[in-house]
């Protein structure tokens, strides 16, 4: 227990924001062109100055072409868990739940978009989706 509580010291945190759009009990994911197969929440990076809602704004913006309802807008929960292939690294991403305005597509970020549940492909899914992001939203009727 000691050696991971003194890893865990070391490790960096990258802290993002997600929103989490929800059809037929299955969430809403991206890939980008870094990934073959894997899916991310939609979200990003908080950048200086910016507020978590501006950030999810932005990022609904230039990953699915997409504004925000943000009356809709609520904190949903806060995850935290080894960033997806990066041992040393820790991701911290406080999740909102809802709703886009217009249909989403993918744009110059964005390949491809899916809706995923807890039965989905594991290979699919980043480590903190499997782990974390996915069984909570099981467990809390969110999805599937």
């Amino acid at each position: 227990m000691y050696q991971v509580l003194c890893m865990m010291d070391k490790m960096r945190i990258i802290r993002k924001v997600a929103m989490a759009v929800f059809k037929n009990k299955k969430l809403l994911q991206v890939r980008t062109r870094k990934q073959d197969k894997v899916f991310y929440t939609l979200g990003g990076k908080i950048e200086e100055g910016e507020s978590e809602i501006e950030c999810l704004k932005r990022e609904a913006m230039e990953e699915v072409a997409c504004n925000l309802d943000e009356s809709s807008l609520k904190f949903l929960h806060e995850f935290e868990d080894v960033a997806h292939g990066k041992d040393e690294t820790l991701v911290n991403i406080k999740m909102y739940v809802g709703e886009l305005i217009g249909e989403p597509k993918p744009t110059s970020e964005v390949v491809e978009i899916g809706y995923f549940d807890s039965k989905s492909d594991k290979r699919n899914l980043s480590e903190i989706a499997q782990r974390k992001i996915f069984p909570w939203l099981k467990k809390n009727g969110y999805i599937n």
